[in-house]
């Protein structure tokens, strides 16, 4: 990106999203060639008298440990990298990850070892944390999975992250309002027609606080309401296992029959414990730069015209009770190009063919730029 890219992007992070004050220390996460990101985001954090401290990791060298480790080793590990964590004010990942299937072939039970005792401990911690934000960085191979040249997915990369938030926050009330009175939701497509209720349940806009890119406004289910099927067509991957077309049946909030292009593996992450065949999180993207998928969850759940549902761990913004040592996101994209479909809210059409049919909820999909800059419609 040129210099003045990520400028704006180290502003938006450290003033916008961090909202980092004199004082503060920073922990910045670094994995990855992203070097010019992290030192524009340092000189940031120094000129509003904050304080950077960096972590550099390297994912062949992650993969090395993660072979070579044991249960005592991880726990060891974890710990110390807490107490760095919870020494700091922030914390801030940035991922230049070249190949998302780097551990794909470690070993089940290393990479289970390696989750329980390292992962989720540091994940835990970090949402304890008041300030947070996880970013990934352009990289080669992430414009191969997204079928993009570099300078394409690097011009998509900054306009995602820096879509004028605030405003989205005044676009989406309406939706949130709407979202908070509705009772139950239908969900109907191409081989898709699903239902389940949300009454009572809690939602919360992501606006850039904790995620860049963002732009997705998300509720839980009832435990026990989910009922039909639905179809995602956005191919996804989990633990580095890569999933497409998945099909899920659901009855009385479970999963009772799974399909796609990987059964077994399918079958393996539903059985993972209690939790991980019920549904912890109902989404709705809302990003209007992600208009296409990018086969990286970061950017694809927030694709505008789409919706979500996550298996598993249900989030404290909007928990249904769910708990479960998964949380993984499935994305299907209503618009016209991918199949369209539709999405009610207690009977009545909000959205047709990813695009809002109530005119109250139409600036959700008016936005345009001009030389970069985001401007009202």
């Amino acid at each position: 990106m040129k210099q003045e890219q990520l400028d704006r992007l180290a502003d938006q992070i450290v003033c916008d999203s961090l909202q980092i004050t004199g004082g503060e220390r920073v922990m910045i996460d670094l994995t990855g060639d992203a070097d010019d990101l992290a030192e524009a985001v340092m000189e940031r954090i120094a000129a509003v008298g904050g304080v950077a401290q960096v972590r550099i990791q390297s994912q062949r060298l992650n993969r090395a440990l993660i072979t070579q480790a044991d249960k005592n080793l991880f726990a060891q590990w974890a710990k110390w990298e807490c107490e760095r964590q919870e020494a700091c004010d922030a914390y801030l990942s940035i991922k230049a990850e070249e190949n998302i299937y780097e551990l794909a072939d470690v070993p089940k039970e290393k990479y289970d070892l390696y989750r329980q005792h390292y992962l989720q401990p540091l994940t835990i911690s970090m949402a304890g944390m008041k300030k947070w934000l996880l970013i990934r960085y352009p990289t080669y191979g992430m414009a191969q999975l997204a079928k993009l040249s570099f300078t394409e997915l690097t011009s998509r990369y900054f306009q995602s992250c820096t879509l004028p938030y605030g405003r989205l926050r005044e676009r989406a009330k309406p939706l949130i309002d709407l979202l908070q009175r509705t009772e139950k939701v239908r969900i109907v497509g191409p081989q898709t027609d699903l239902q389940f209720s949300i009454a009572g349940m809690s939602s919360f806009l992501c606006d850039g606080r904790y995620n860049l890119p963002d732009g997705e406004l998300f509720t839980a289910p009832l435990l026990d309401s989910v009922e039909g099927q639905i179809s995602f067509n956005i191919p996804t991957s989990y633990l580095g296992m890569p999933f497409e077309q998945v099909r899920l049946r659901f009855s009385k909030g479970k999963v009772i029959e799974a399909e796609g292009n990987d059964r077994e593996g399918l079958q393996r992450i539903l059985e993972t414990d209690a939790g991980s065949s019920r549904v912890g999180e109902f989404g709705i993207g809302l990003n209007p730069v992600i208009d296409r998928p990018m086969n990286n969850l970061l950017f694809d759940e927030k694709m505008a015209g789409s919706i979500h549902l996550a298996l598993g761990h249900a989030y404290e913004m909007a928990d249904n009770g769910n708990r479960s040592a998964v949380h993984w996101d499935l994305v299907l994209c209503q618009s016209a190009a991918y199949g369209g479909g539709e999405l009610w809210f207690d009977g009545q059409l909000i959205r047709k063919d990813g695009r809002f049919v109530l005119r109250e909820l139409r600036e959700l999909d008016e936005w345009h730029m001009e030389d970069g800059i985001w401007l009202e419609s």
